[in-house]
């Protein structure tokens, strides 16, 4: 096994291990062709890529564009970008390159010229990004703008009213902004990398001279460490929950010892630390991770302290899961899993106490054990970089998740007291709506994908480049989204059928969100997936189940809708030429279909 030091590494030593992984890479990491091109010589960078990927298991397969061509290799569709097929391209350009005036004369130009550069800038890098995306659909990482190495009205720059700092917010903000309108692309947030680096420590003067490579060892490391988180949020499948102790955790002091008003938890120290990290937490509740409590205390004790302690950011309501109690941590974390019906490795774990710690990594080895620092003041910091709930992307849906849960509850409550499950679907009064893929909403199907495990019959991770060209290539994409009396459950469930032949169809991909399943909804998407294949001139559907550890739930759905087996025990078909009813629990609204 190949041993990675922590940062930060020395060029030498990163040149070291990378020829290290190249020779001898371990047969199971997961292998990615990587463009890297930019405004100056990217090569040196290439040995800080593939030591940081490889801390994720992940093997780069580095081609290096010229320098200062990257208008040239991305626009050009038989460049030899183009002619090295890569997974991903980053793309590193700087201002002195793109637009020398705005770097170095900005004193000089009028208002309107000023306006002028910064639009045809900015429009620039779009042309090439949109020109990446159309060939062969890879992942694009576009650097925005690092500060050029001098501001030319000096010490008077930012009294100036088009200072440097304003030219790069505007180029830079117009990037974001078509990034967040072309799928598949992404910033890469050079600038914030060389705000926390330093500039002074960003740049190599003489390598920048002698090789045309200006970074220093430190912007390349941080380089390359933002890469790979990136490469790892594509990889790898984000946790969905964060499991909490309480006492040294949320709050200083054993409540139980010290009661509501002798606990640590406030404006000075040591309680503003532990404010500081409560803010933390609900910053990561925000952004779609749900919070949860496993404790070992008095229930009413800490309700107290969540309802009335005035300095207590967190309350009840922020936790998805609440097992306060006296039993032991594994079985809170088992409770927790079923109660927000998640897998446990999905579940983080964060308690001050290392023998709680220690149980759960010997009872429940699925579930992430952050190793949490002796001291508070690092609480906050250890978590963020454990990187278990980094997104390449925050959709909408995140930002309301936890009210799914809360919305979830209510449901459970009426669950309860009806006299039957057909009641019960009624009780609700679901509406089912059916709609096809849209590219604005590629960035949550990738998450459904990756995040779906249950009820997922091919559990097939596409990304958005793939999809796209799924979609280019005659595939169907097919999404369910459901709201109720309680509210609306988002998007919920996506069935992917591909042509086979003109006549034979084949389901690529289907799942569901547990939220929702066993009323009816999985029935739904499936009628409309044979009814729009059947539109498309489709006289079989084929139906495919890729057993995993996780999605047993799902083995018996087409053979419990009809479907014929075959010789393949994990294949079945249905002929098209019936058409399946709705369910007639809810309404179904979206797509008009053949009468």
């Amino acid at each position: 096994m190949i041993e990675i030091p922590e940062p930060p590494l020395s060029r030498a030593d990163c040149t070291k291990l990378a020829a290290e992984i190249v020779r001898s890479p371990p047969r199971d990491w997961t292998r990615l062709r990587l463009a890297v091109i930019g405004s100056s010589t990217t090569e040196f960078l290439n040995s800080f890529l593939i030591v940081e990927a490889a801390r994720f298991e992940i093997l780069l397969d580095i081609w290096n564009g010229p320098y200062g061509q990257i208008e040239q290799q991305c626009v050009d569709p038989g460049s030899e970008l183009y002619r090295n097929r890569r997974d991903v391209v980053l793309i590193l350009p700087e201002l002195e390159e793109l637009s020398p005036d705005l770097a170095w004369r900005y004193l000089a130009l009028s208002s309107d010229e000023l306006e002028r550069q910064v639009r045809d800038t900015a429009e620039r890098l779009r042309s090439v990004v949109e020109a990446v995306r159309l060939q062969g659909n890879p992942k694009i990482l576009i650097g925005n703008l690092p500060a050029p190495p001098w501001k030319a009205a000096g010490l008077a720059d930012a009294m100036v009213e088009n200072s440097l700092e304003v030219i790069l917010r505007s180029v830079n903000d117009r990037i974001a902004q078509f990034c967040r309108i072309v799928s598949g692309a992404a910033i890469f947030d050079v600038h914030g990398l060389g705000c926390e680096t330093g500039w002074k420590n960003w740049r190599d003067s003489r390598m920048a001279a002698l090789a045309r490579a200006p970074y220093s060892s430190e912007a390349m490391s941080a380089i390359a460490r933002l890469a790979a988180r990136h490469f790892r949020s594509w990889s790898g499948v984000p946790k969905k929950c964060l499991v909490l102790d309480m006492d040294d955790t949320l709050w200083g002091g054993v409540l139980g010892e010290l009661g509501r008003d002798g606990i640590h938890l406030g404006p000075d120290y040591p309680g503003n630390v532990f404010v500081d990290f409560q803010r933390r937490l609900l910053a990561l509740s925000d952004r779609g991770v749900l919070l949860a409590a496993a404790s070992k205390n008095n229930a009413a004790n800490v309700e107290v302290v969540l309802s009335t302690h005035p300095a207590c950011l967190l309350k009840r309501e922020h936790f998805s899961a609440f097992e306060v109690h006296w039993e032991d941590k594994a079985t809170s974390l088992r409770r927790i899993a079923d109660a927000l019906n998640i897998g446990l490795d999905s579940i983080v774990f964060f308690d001050d106490n290392p023998v709680e710690r220690e149980w759960v990594k010997a009872q429940l080895p699925a579930v992430t054990v952050i190793e949490v620092p002796k001291s508070p003041l690092l609480y906050g910091e250890t978590l963020e970089q454990s990187l278990v709930f980094d997104h390449f992307t925050l959709t909408d849906e995140d930002k309301i998740r936890v009210n799914f849960y809360q919305q979830e509850e209510a449901r459970s409550l009426v669950r309860a007291g009806a006299t039957s499950l057909e009641s019960f679907i009624r009780s609700l009064e679901m509406v089912v709506t059916l709609g096809n893929f849209e590219e604005a909403q590629l960035p949550r199907i990738v998450q459904l994908l990756a995040k779906t495990n249950q009820f997922n019959l091919t559990t097939r991770r596409h990304d958005e480049a793939q999809l796209a060209r799924m979609l280019q290539e005659g595939a169907l994409g097919m999404l369910a989204r459901v709201s109720d009396r309680f509210g609306d459950s988002g998007l919920v469930g996506l069935a992917i059928a591909v042509p086979d032949t003109v006549d034979d169809w084949v389901v690529d991909t289907f799942l569901m969100s547990c939220r929702v399943i066993g009323r009816g909804v999985e029935t739904a998407l499936l009628a409309g997936l044979e009814r729009q294949v059947r539109q498309c001139g489709g006289r079989t559907l084929h139906g495919v189940f890729h057993p995993t550890a996780k999605n047993q739930p799902a083995a018996d759905f087409y053979p419990r809708h009809g479907y014929q087996g075959s010789s393949d025990p994990g294949r079945w078909y249905l002929s098209l030429d019936e058409r399946r009813p709705m369910p007639e629990t809810f309404a179904v609204a979206g797509l008009n279909f053949e009468p």
